[in-house]
């Protein structure tokens, strides 16, 4: 396992990483920052091993993740946790770090989201369905959480 691996991994049993982590992505952190967090912690990860885990951690990118697939990634690709804050949380509309997490890895139970069918003419432009089981949204968006307009 990679350092960038290891790192996730301890974060996802480490509450106290974990804060670290959810206080830098609700903050829209730099790279550097959690280059710096992970070094504090034992981990020797680079700027560029931080982007390459994050241009390869969303979903969409790999096909849809099914109910059934979300629910026995626990260890895998992704986990869940309840992440639902209703101070937090309730002044959301759309996905939001809370959401989803470190790197798009630890998604918030309350968090779903399904592939809907493509659309567009000549090409091919799939649209999520965003929905937050405790009812802060639910609404058509693109792959990066953005509402469709």
């Amino acid at each position: 396992m990679n350092q960038m691996q290891s790192f996730i991994e301890k974060a996802k049993n480490d509450k106290e990483l974990m804060a670290k982590l959810d206080v830098l992505g609700a903050s829209g952190a730099e790279a550097d920052k959690y280059v710096a967090l992970a070094a504090e912690h034992g981990f020797s990860i680079t700027e560029a091993d931080y982007q390459e885990a994050a241009a390869g951690s969303c979903p969409h990118k790999k096909g849809e993740l099914a109910e059934e697939d979300l629910e026995a990634a626990a260890g895998g690709f992704i986990d869940t946790q309840n992440r639902y804050n209703p101070d937090v949380c309730g002044k959301y509309t759309q996905v939001s770090y809370e959401c989803v997490g470190f790197l798009r890895k630890i998604w918030c139970d309350h968090y779903r989201e399904k592939q809907l069918p493509s659309v567009g003419l000549g090409g091919m432009r799939y649209r999520w369905q965003f929905t937050c089981a405790m009812g802060r949204y639910d609404y058509v968006g693109h792959s990066d959480g953005d509402p469709v307009e």
